[in-house]
């Protein structure tokens, strides 16, 4: 029975604590290819993969790269050129055209100018749209950061409702045995009547227990399933698979950290994000400098006198002497000491944070460790010694309830530390940016 229990409470299955691959986020939109029903049972991978490819908030972003893409394509736009079309002197009132009234002649132009961008405007917005791309694209990956972090805690609260759905389920069989025992002891007269209430009522009590975790399953398994992007209607009931390992984490701080400056997609968008902020002062500085028009222009003049066909050249500039764009290079000035101040912030953040998941890892494990090592064994053997001791006669139902609620409360405690230790390892390399384990 001793075996039974600790399988039970290792049923907190999660495979996905080895794993040694990192999974990063496709950039593009490729069409969901995961048909649910062809994922049962399901790892941890699978749910990720299936989420990356499928879940509707990551989708709708993955749009702003097909808008960072459209932006370039504009910043690298030439200045249209300028068609002007004109007839002057036109006689349309009838005054005729003589030697007399020397009136006219009618004249016919076409005229086209084009802008020479001054201070490689165009080449600066490239370099300006380019930057904000590589940005967009580090910002998208730490979407599905946080959403690969999403679904390992989803699929965490999965496992621990099913634990403890598995016990509550194994705590009512027990007190079905219970009930059965104390109606023979009623009938041989060892037990009076309302001690076969008191147990009959603690079986309805285990009763309403399996019905709340049984509902706190499946709550668990609809977000799941909604992180994944399955959004129909029709409950669909998911299995998942896997084991309970808890191989050691190297918690070099050190290393931490240089892992998560190196890798964390968010951090890294801040360090591109610097490099599109200077790109933006010399952007700003760019277009303070003139556009140049140039042009020609073919006339025609037609009178009573004979026809002229004339050809003409221009040249026009603004001079700056008013506006040369300081302000706006002021504000990408600032704009960029904003940028190098919020990457120095989420520095110093990860960091913090670095050092907290460190530390819950810790407690999470010595609590593991403790209840494995100490509780489990104990409880289990003051459990079956109150329930032989029932049997026998020589204990109470008071004493039995006693001893089951303790049982209980620590094997609930063991799946609490299961999946907190899950949770905080999970934690740990998300904070550093990476996909897999943190073993070394």
């Amino acid at each position: 029975m001793l075996r039974g229990i600790l399988i039970a409470a290792l049923g907190l299955a999660l495979p996905w604590l080895a794993r040694a691959q990192p999974v990063s986020a496709p950039t593009d939109l490729p069409p969901p290819s995961v048909t649910p029903h062809e994922q049962l049972p399901l790892s941890l991978d699978e749910a990720i993969n299936e989420a990356l490819n499928s879940n509707l908030e990551l989708l709708a972003k993955r749009f702003d790269l097909n808008i960072a893409e459209a932006r370039k394509i504009t910043a690298g736009m030439h200045p249209n050129p300028t068609l002007s079309l004109g007839a002057d002197h036109l006689d349309f009132l009838g005054t005729g055209f003589d030697e007399v009234n020397t009136a006219g002649p009618s004249e016919y132009s076409g005229r086209l100018d084009f802008t020479f961008e001054g201070g490689g405007k165009r080449a600066r917005r490239l370099e300006v749209a380019e930057l904000a791309r590589q940005v967009t694209v580090f910002q998208l990956r730490d979407a599905a950061r946080q959403l690969i972090l999403d679904v390992d805690n989803a699929y965490v609260e999965v496992l621990l409702a099913r634990g403890n759905l598995a016990l509550a389920q194994q705590n009512r069989s027990a007190f079905s045995r219970i009930t059965r025992i104390s109606r023979e002891r009623v009938r041989a007269g060892d037990l009076a009547r309302v001690e076969l209430m008191r147990t009959q009522l603690a079986e309805l009590q285990y009763d309403n227990s399996v019905i709340l975790s049984d509902s706190r399953l499946r709550t668990a398994k609809q977000k799941l399933m909604l992180l994944m992007g399955r959004t129909r209607d029709v409950a669909e009931d998911i299995e998942l698979e896997g084991s309970l390992p808890r191989p050691p984490v190297n918690l070099a701080r050190a290393d931490l950290e240089k892992i998560a400056l190196t890798q964390r997609p968010d951090y890294l968008a801040l360090l591109r994000d610097q490099e599109r902020s200077e790109a933006g002062i010399r952007l700003e500085e760019a277009n303070g400098k003139p556009n140049y028009v140039g042009g020609f222009e073919y006339r025609r003049q037609q009178g009573f006198a004979g026809k002229g066909n004339m050809l003409g050249f221009f040249f026009s500039m603004p001079i700056p002497i008013f506006d040369t764009n300081e302000g706006e290079i002021a504000r990408a000035r600032h704009e960029y000491d904003q940028v190098v101040a919020r990457a120095k912030a989420l520095e110093a953040q990860i960091r913090q944070e670095l050092a907290s998941a460190a530390q819950q890892l810790q407690a999470a494990e010595r609590t593991v460790r403790q209840i494995e090592s100490h509780m489990l064994t104990q409880a289990r053997q003051v459990l079956d010694t109150m329930e032989y001791s029932y049997r026998g006669g020589h204990a109470t139902l008071v004493e039995l309830l006693d001893a089951q609620r303790s049982y209980n409360d620590i094997m609930v405690s063991y799946n609490e530390a299961l999946a907190e230790y899950a949770r905080s390892r999970f934690l740990l390399y998300s904070i550093t940016g990476q996909g897999g384990s943190l073993e070394k």
